[in-house]
C-alpha cells in the first residue's frame, strides 16, 4: 500500500466543532468540546489531542451501517514509530462493536458510485372526456324528430402536467444522485489510500499519517462511545455522543 503522508500545516483553533459532514456522511460530535483542540480541514473541525510525542486527531462519521474513524498521527519524536494494527479501539458500553476491513468499505463506495440513475415514471392521470350535442328538434303533428350530431373530445392536459412535473422532479433527483455518486467515487479512493495494512512503513520523525478504520456494531443503536488511539505507551481517548 502506498502510504500518504500529511503535513500538519493546518489551522489550529480552540473553538467548538460545528455540525458538518465528511464525504456526505454526518460527523459525530465529541462529548466535551472544551477537552480538545480543533484542526480545520475541508470545512470540518477535527478534534485533537497532543503530548510531547504525538499530535493525534480523530474524526468519526457514520454511514448507514458502519462508523468511519479517521485518525491522523504526527510523530514528534526523534525515532520512527510503528503503528500496530490494533492501535485503535472502539468502545460502546453495552454493545458489540468490531473492526472491519476498510477496503470492503472502499469497494462498496466504488460500487455505489457506478450505479446508473433510474428515473421515476410519471403517475398515470386518466383523461377527461367531454361530449357536446348539436341537435335540432322538428315537430310533425304528434311526432317530434331530433336530428343532429354528438362530438366527444378527450382532454389529456392532466397527464401532460404530471409528465412535466415528473420531468422536473427527475432532473432534480438526477443532479443530487450524480453529485452523491461523485462523492462516493472520491470517498472510495480516499478509503483505499488510507487503509491500514500490516506492511505499512513506520512514521518517520516529523512526518504524519492518516488512517481510516471502519467499525460496525451488531445492533444498530445510537449511544455514547469512546475511541482510544494507542501509540506505544501513549494513549489518546476521544469521547463522542450520538
Amino acid at each position: 500500500m502506498k502510504n500518504l503522508l500529511v503535513v500538519f500545516c493546518l489551522l489550529l483553533t480552540s473553538g467548538p466543532a460545528f455540525c458538518a459532514d465528511r464525504f456526505g456522511r454526518p460527523v459525530i460530535k465529541v462529548s466535551d468540546e472544551k477537552a480538545y483542540q480543533f484542526v480545520k480541514l475541508d470545512d470540518v473541525e477535527y478534534p485533537g489531542l497532543s503530548n510531547g510525542n504525538y499530535d493525534v486527531t480523530c474524526l468519526v462519521y457514520r454511514g448507514t451501517e458502519r462508523y468511519y474513524v479517521e485518525i491522523s498521527i504526527r510523530n514528534k519524536t526523534a525515532d520512527p514509530v510503528v503503528v500496530p494494527m490494533d492501535f485503535v479501539a472502539f468502545e460502546k458500553p453495552g454493545y458489540t462493536v468490531y473492526r472491519t476491513d476498510t477496503m470492503d468499505a472502499a469497494r462498496e463506495a466504488a460500487a455505489e458510485g457506478g450505479i446508473r440513475f433510474v428515473p421515476t415514471p410519471p403517475p398515470y392521470v386518466p383523461p377527461t372526456t367531454n361530449t357536446s350535442i348539436n341537435a335540432t328538434a322538428t315537430t310533425y303533428g304528434n311526432q317530434t324528430q331530433i336530428s343532429g350530431n354528438a362530438t366527444t373530445t378527450t382532454d389529456n392536459s392532466g397527464q401532460a402536467g404530471a409528465n412535466f412535473g415528473n420531468a422536473i422532479g427527475n432532473a432534480i433527483a438526477a443532479r443530487r444522485f450524480y453529485n452523491q455518486q461523485r462523492t462516493d467515487v472520491l470517498f472510495s479512493h480516499y478509503l483505499a489510500a488510507h487503509t491500514q495494512t500490516g506492511g505499512d512503513s513506520p512514521i518517520q520523525p516529523g512526518s504524519s499519517r492518516v488512517i481510516v478504520a471502519t467499525f460496525e456494531q451488531s445492533k444498530q443503536k445510537k449511544k455514547p462511545f469512546i475511541v482510544t488511539v494507542q501509540i506505544g505507551t501513549d494513549k489518546f481517548s476521544f469521547s463522542y455522543k450520538e
